[in-house]
């Protein structure tokens, strides 16, 4: 790699500064979770009367002298250097840390809302299920007896409840909901198999 020895120890320094500035933060708000137990205790434990325990201290972490700003910054030159080298491979990369990890592409025609259905008194319907990092959900529902779908909510975030207005208040009904994926505005995907409902 073109890396000199003072880019070399720069590098070393960057990453101990990384450890030393998260162990430091996180050995912070441990010590802070602990006071907060430690007060409640001496608030409103048991035995009352009995001593208190003595208030937990914070065991930072040593300081590395000469922190600076803007590490990641600095750190992803760094990386763009090295895997702009003539020597540069994937394997290096992985030996590094230094390329992410490979995710497999979206395929529309094998793509489908796959969901887990429940109702509720008042015609409500709950979904459930995973959105495959797709933006939203279209769902629909068709009453039995009917021939078209009518979109019955369009969701964000899973799980979801709504509200299915009946053909006759009061009255309970039967249908079948499915849903399919929106992305980019868009229908994404194939739709999920029909899920049968009753309502009332």
């Amino acid at each position: 790699m073109p890396l000199t020895p003072a880019q070399v120890t720069r590098i070393q320094l960057i990453c101990n500064i990384f450890i030393n500035v998260y162990v430091y933060v996180s050995q912070s708000r441990a010590t802070a979770e602990s006071l907060i137990e430690w007060r409640d205790e001496i608030f409103s434990g048991a035995p009352v009367g009995d001593p208190a325990p003595k208030a937990p201290v914070f065991d930072a972490a040593p300081v590395i002298a000469g922190n600076f700003i803007g590490i990641f910054d600095e750190f992803r030159e760094f990386v763009d250097l090295i895997k702009a080298s003539p020597g540069y491979t994937q394997a290096i990369g992985v030996d590094l840390m230094i390329v992410g990890t490979a995710v497999a592409p979206v395929v529309p025609g094998l793509t489908a809302p796959s969901l887990k259905v429940s109702t509720a008194p008042g015609y409500e319907v709950n979904l459930a299920g995973s959105m495959q990092s797709m933006d939203a959900m279209r769902v629909e529902y068709m009453r039995k007896g009917a021939s078209t779908w009518a979109v019955a909510a369009f969701l964000t975030k899973l799980p979801g409840d709504f509200t299915i207005t009946p053909n006759a208040p009061g009255v309970p009904e039967t249908g079948n909901l499915r849903a399919i994926f929106i992305k980019k505005n868009a229908d994404f995907g194939n739709h999920s198999p029909e899920y049968p409902i009753t309502l009332s």
